[in-house]
């Protein structure tokens, strides 16, 4: 009896490959990794060591000394240079140069726009009256913003009063 090829025993190099748990519904093989989309993500810290610091991309200014000050390097701030033509170009400026300025003046806090005083208190008129609780007309000011204590305006009535009553 004549020995048969073992070739004619092997299955065809394609059914070698497959696996009939590993296809998809349309027959195509898979490999166990997607033959499909990019495979050059960004790397992320997660896929980094444990000494890996992606960072935002922005450069340091400066140092820390031993003391803990900080010590700024000029030549690594970033400088923007305004184009020498400016005004020929068609810019425009995302808020009109027509604007007026509006000015705000406290009165009636010790520290300005510092004391906590104020704060409680533009924190209680935004409780009672919401966001919008500000009823000057900027424009009828001159575009200038008045915050008062409530304490100075209730002075000021009580003193309107007595003046109104004596002149009676």
């Amino acid at each position: 009896m004549r020995a048969s090829q073992v070739l004619n025993f092997q299955q065809a190099a394609v059914s070698n490959l497959r696996r009939p748990w590993q296809t998809f519904r349309d027959g195509q093989i898979w490999y166990g990794i997607t033959k499909l989309g990019t495979k050059r993500s960004p790397l992320t810290t997660k896929q980094g060591n444990k000494h890996y610091y992606k960072g935002t991309g922005s450069s340091g200014y400066g140092k820390l000394n031993a003391s803990g000050t900080y010590i700024m390097n000029w030549s690594k701030v970033r400088t923007y240079v305004v184009p020498k033509d400016l005004h020929g170009t068609e810019l425009k400026a995302l808020v009109s140069p027509n604007t007026p300025q509006i000015y705000q003046r406290v009165i009636g806090y010790e520290d300005g726009f510092k004391s906590p005083e104020l704060a409680f208190n533009s924190i209680i008129d935004f409780i009672e009256y919401g966001e919008n609780y500000n009823d000057q007309d900027l424009e009828k000011n001159q575009y200038l913003d008045k915050i008062v204590n409530p304490k100075v305006v209730e002075a000021e009535q009580a003193e309107n009063i007595e003046v109104e009553a004596k002149a009676n």
